[in-house]
């Protein structure tokens, strides 16, 4: 059950997740939503939980599927992250925007709160250590990177591929003439550059 309840999440958004097409489509009663889930809203939590969970190692198997070159793991999880992003636009809303996307009352959502939280710290680490490891390599000055410079980089990459994927997977109203899967090359291109010219400094 919450293997589809994801399936739905990650095409159509948790406002668009019903749990009676679900059991319909799985021949199970609806009243098993509420026995094993407490109903709807316990439902897209545990699918949100999952969902996340397996996104972060999605990001990081594309960085260790890519080799031992440092940029090439970073630039393999950023672009990881915008395909992911365009293929599961709601799952992707609901992970970005947790308590607005997904309509349930804060106390619902609460208890999957801190797996989502640890799910969100992994991820940050995983880019902490794709980072380090990048900039070290491209930096022109020889000097090793501080953790706080780590830091902030990791955190400017996240934004710059963030706001790529989001821009994309979102259809954003005022960029959406320019913003179709035409164009991922092109974007790719500029958010590559943007981050690598950032690490060097």
């Amino acid at each position: 059950m919450v293997e589809r309840a994801l399936e739905h999440l990650a095409r159509r958004g948790p406002a668009n997740v019903h749990p009676k097409e679900i059991c319909e489509e799985l021949a199970l009663s609806k009243a098993l939503v509420n026995y094993h889930f407490g109903g709807r809203d316990g439902l897209i939590a545990e699918a949100m939980v999952a969902g996340y969970q397996r996104y972060v190692d999605t990001l990081w198997a594309a960085a260790e599927a890519a080799g031992r070159d440092p940029v090439k793991r970073l630039v393999a999880w950023v672009d990881k992250q915008i395909d992911w992003t365009w293929e599961n636009p709601g799952l992707a809303a609901a992970l970005n925007f947790p308590y607005m996307s997904s309509g349930m009352p804060v106390e619902m959502l609460e208890g999957s709160i801190q797996l989502l939280n640890e799910a969100g710290a992994r991820n940050f680490q995983n880019l902490q250590q794709l980072v380090a490891a990048a900039k070290t390599a491209v930096r022109t000055n020889g000097k090793p990177p501080t953790p706080t410079e780590v830091g902030l980089d990791a955190a400017f990459v996240g934004w710059v591929t963030l706001g790529t994927s989001v821009w994309h997977a979102g259809n954003h109203l005022p960029t959406q003439r320019i913003g179709g899967r035409d164009n991922f090359p092109l974007a790719r291109k500029h958010v590559h550059a943007q981050i690598l010219g950032a690490l060097a400094r």
